[in-house]
């Protein structure tokens, strides 16, 4: 196979003859159908079909007898939607056990994200202009039902690889995913052997300060580390991205103040020449894709530690000034605000969609939960430039729409993020939510049992719900509603007929008493909550709470009497988002057919 690879660079270009990519970290791959069996193969020739079974499992469901194709792409496994993990592909590919390959294909199944078409239905298709084979792949796929955008946890493990006409908007893209990079590739190029200036790859790689400790003169390796408390920590080796003379000037500086490990073979040297490298991604003692970037001759030795690595894993925009990492916000958990910063990056992607376009009410916790955290709706005066407000009510409220705003705001410890039903441009509500609030934690079982109930009445109208735990004591349920259609009256007959309804049919277990100390044991259902100028806790939001718990999407099959609220910390929430994905997901696949027209018929007629 002939591949066609791009040439590094180190700016996009911006004229219109361009469209962007994102690029990813796996294995470049040929998936061939020719109307009966599935092929994957490498680069270097090898078919790989029967290590993912996943693959060939979707080709043999969707793809008809009678088309045949030759597709180039990117064999993956996904972390997110614009970001993949080479360590996890790199481990199932090692695999030979067929029991252990359906095992790892089920719980982290490989993606298969194609990005180019090699021939179509026999006719070869590299003489076309990349616009034209781009467009038909994307028929194609979209034909047999495939999604048309990258997705970790979609059943169908071949998708597409969209491309965008806005740098700003892929720049976005790949900062909010920690992406690798972004590839250029011109509208009317066709398909050439080999490495070409039509395609352009910039690399977006993480960048963190570290001492050398070794250099390995039979490889040419330097061994680089961190301070992890009074001992050095290994991160890895490098031996690319120096010039020779500054290659030379370092390796006699070793030999010259370090000394000479006759057992290891290696010049040794104690910590004081700092430097900063690049990777792609790493694990423990391990870079990939390591280069030299600078000498950091201003820079001691001891301020390169394993919290400062931990800090470079997390690619902060250079507009966000990180302050006081290691402020403790939850001591009795051992919770930093470095931890919580982390979060707070990897979840952007998922949580960001919830934030877009609403006027958002934060509490803020400067000190910790261990003092009172307070409200924020007016942009304070200090915010940068970057964060987008929108005057409302007598205040500037922060639009948070990138993952910069996102993530200056984590690191003025705004812990809780709370929105509105409706976006600040329209006046049509988005959502319904019904929130399930119990007397306290150790009435969590009273949500459930109501939950249950909300949906099995949402179901009667064959209404998709979805639900989500608060993050604190309760449980809440949301409708998606299609764009610029419904308003407040129509969504506060649905809302007032349901609260009715379950408060009469089960007066044991519902109640709709505003104060607190008339409600006894019962489960309130907070109907007055969902009305214009309210707001609801995002998803993903963690809860300025003794416990630091995050209200968390569930599914349903999960909310029965084993559910467990006290699960769902910052580090179980990460996890489920790598293995379940996010089961909100697909709000915006059901909000156009929900039946709310049948519904306010029938509210209108009783």
């Amino acid at each position: 196979m002939d591949w066609m690879r791009p040439s590094r660079t180190n700016e996009l270009p911006e004229d219109d003859n361009w469209e962007y990519e994102i690029k990813y970290d796996g294995y470049r791959a040929c998936l061939a159908w020719d109307g009966k069996e599935a092929r994957l193969h490498s680069k270097g020739g090898h078919n790989l079909i029967q290590l993912f079974p996943e693959i060939a499992q979707t080709m043999e469901s969707c793809f008809p007898h009678n088309v045949s194709v030759q597709l180039d792409g990117e064999l993956t496994i996904l972390e997110n939607e614009g970001r993949s993990d080479f360590y996890q592909l790199q481990r199932r590919h090692r695999l030979r056990s067929e029991r252990t390959i359906l095992k790892e294909a089920n719980l982290r199944p490989a993606s298969f994200l194609a990005f180019d078409c090699f021939t179509l239905h026999e006719e070869n298709m590299t003489h076309y202009p990349w616009i034209k084979r781009k467009q038909e792949l994307r028929e194609l796929l979209e034909t047999i039902g495939l999604p048309l955008h990258p997705h970790p946890h979609h059943k169908k493990r071949v998708q597409f690889i969209p491309s965008y006409s806005s740098q700003e908007d892929i720049a976005e893209k790949n900062r909010v995913c920690r992406g690798e990079g972004i590839v250029a590739k011109k509208k009317n190029s066709h398909y050439e052997k080999g490495k070409t200036s039509s395609w352009l790859k910039m690399k977006t790689p993480f960048h963190t300060p570290s001492f050398i400790t070794k250099y390995d003169p039979s490889n040419h390796y330097f061994h680089l580390g961190v301070m992890s408390g009074n001992t050095t920590l290994p991160i890895g080796k490098c031996a690319h991205g120096l010039s020779p003379e500054e290659s030379e000037a370092l390796i006699h500086t070793i030999k010259r103040n370090g000394s000479w490990d006759a057992k290891e073979k290696v010049y040794t040297i104690d910590p004081s020449l700092v430097v900063e490298v690049t990777y792609t991604t790493r694990k423990e003692k391990e870079l990939r894709e390591p280069r030299f970037s600078r000498f950091l001759f201003d820079v001691p030795a001891v301020q390169c530690t394993k919290e400062t690595l931990l800090l470079s894993d997390l690619r902060f925009p250079e507009e966000v000034e990180i302050t006081h990492p290691d402020k403790p916000l939850w001591p009795n958990h051992q919770l930093q605000k470095i931890d919580f910063l982390r979060y707070v990056r990897h979840v952007a992607p998922y949580v960001l969609p919830f934030l877009k376009d609403r006027l958002l009410t934060v509490i803020r916790y400067p000190h910790g939960i261990f003092e009172e955290g307070f409200y924020q709706k007016d942009c304070p005066d200090y915010a940068p430039d970057f964060v987008e407000t929108y005057f409302d009510d007598d205040n500037h409220f922060i639009l948070c729409n990138t993952s910069k705003t996102l993530l200056w705001l984590a690191n003025q410890l705004a812990i809780e993020w709370h929105t509105p039903f409706q976006r600040y441009h329209s006046t049509f509500v988005d959502e319904i939510v019904f929130d399930l609030d119990p007397p306290d934690t150790s009435y969590f079982s009273l949500a459930i049992k109501g939950a249950l109930l909300v949906k099995e009445l949402c179901d009667s109208f064959h209404i998709v719900s979805f639900v989500k735990f608060s993050g604190n004591k309760g449980l809440q349920i949301h409708i998606p509603l299609p764009d610029e259609t419904y308003t407040w009256d129509d969504t506060n007959k649905i809302t007032e007929a349901f609260g009715a309804f379950l408060t009469e049919k089960h007066p044991a277990l519902f109640t709709q008493e505003r104060l607190k100390k008339n409600r006894g044991k019962k489960l309130y259902i907070d109907i007055p909550q969902h009305r214009k100028g309210k707001t609801i806790i995002a998803p993903y939001s963690l809860r300025g709470k003794e416990l630091p718990l995050v209200a968390c999407p569930l599914e349903w099959e999960e909310v029965d009497s084993h559910l467990d609220r006290e699960l769902f910390t910052t580090e179980y929430v990460l996890q489920r988002l790598l293995v379940r994905g996010c089961p909100f997901s697909e709000m915006t696949h059901v909000k156009d057919n929900q039946p709310i027209d049948e519904l306010l018929q029938v509210l209108n007629n009783v």
